[in-house]
């Protein structure tokens, strides 16, 4: 282990402040925090020529009246200028996608908006402190690779302030434990502008993916010999989407290779809010002889049709 010792002593525990508009690298990415009306914007390059940008949200603009989205936390991203996006919902049945915020504001399916740094150990208030900074340190030791023995973790702010100016960590980084430096350029403390999060696209529960949406199979894998058949259960991992007052999905699948190879019963699967998590059977059977292939779902309904057929085959042997 890289810890080395512990320290123990009482100290008032420092904090980012709760509203504060910052980047931690030069200005390159921007985050946009505000924990009293729990809402937050992170913009980044994504590539030389595209940029990253997802917001998260109690109470998320825009969503359906009554859907899940309109009453649990909501994380939408979105590449420009390519204009691809996808959301998720925290709720016991999402919370699958990537998120692009600090990981401890996730807690399972269920996310809240917190303090920008986590300290993982009690920080002591260094009694020498240079005249325009406070120094914080953790009452627990490290030991790098460079060898020296240092506080695990450090946060530097302006003197007799809450305005960060720097962290220092030690980290795990692959087969190496590192040192790392953050210095924060503070662009505003107090509520962040409106201007980060008026960019929200307005028909994003249309036009975005739903990144919880997964069809799920038990087995995904089959081996199928010629006239033999394989039944496989097929379920949804959370809710359909309500569409005009319509809330199913119909599946159907095809081979990605093969027009007259297998039969399938029944030719499709419906499932709708009430009975996405019920298990139902699809007998696939072989009737010629071919080589390793995929069948493919087809989607129709549920806010589906934006979900990456080729994410979800069955694969057969």
């Amino acid at each position: 282990s890289f810890i080395t010792c512990y320290y123990f002593g009482e100290s008032a525990q420092p904090y980012f402040p709760p509203q504060i508009v910052f980047s931690p690298d030069d200005g390159l990415t921007i985050f946009a925090i505000d924990e009293i009306n729990q809402r937050a914007y992170v913009t980044y390059p994504f590539t030389p020529s595209l940029r990253q940008t997802a917001w998260v949200m109690q109470h998320f603009p825009y969503a359906v009246p009554d859907s899940p989205q309109s009453k649990y936390y909501v994380q939408l991203s979105a590449l420009s200028p390519m204009d691809s996006c996808m959301y998720g919902t925290y709720w016991k049945y999402g919370g699958n996608m990537l998120n692009f915020f600090p990981s401890h504001w996730i807690n399972g399916s269920s996310f809240k908006i917190k303090n920008y740094m986590k300290f993982n150990y009690v920080m002591i208030h260094s009694t020498n402190s240079s005249e325009d900074e406070d120094h914080w340190y953790s009452n627990v030791t490290c030991r790098p690779d460079s060898g020296e023995i240092v506080p695990c973790q450090e946060m530097y702010f302006e003197k007799n302030t809450n305005i960060p100016r720097r962290s220092v960590e030690v980290h795990r980084a692959e087969w190496k434990v590192i040192q790392v430096t953050t210095y924060f350029t503070i662009k505003r403390i107090g509520k962040p502008d409106d201007k980060y999060f008026n960019s929200i696209p307005k028909d994003w529960f249309h036009i975005c993916r739903d990144d919880d949406l997964e069809v799920l199979y038990n087995p995904q894998t089959i081996s199928l010999s010629l006239h033999e058949s394989v039944k496989v259960q097929v379920w949804l991992s959370t809710p359909p989407h309500r569409i005009d007052g319509n809330d199913t999905v119909i599946i159907q699948w095809k081979s990605i290779n093969y027009t007259d190879c297998f039969t399938l019963s029944p030719k499709e699967l419906i499932f709708n809010i009430e009975n996405f998590h019920e298990r139902q059977t699809l007998t696939i059977t072989r009737v010629k002889n071919t080589e390793q292939t995929m069948l493919i779902p087809i989607f129709n309904g549920g806010g589906f049709d934006l979900v990456r057929p080729d994410a979800y085959p069955i694969n057969i042997q």
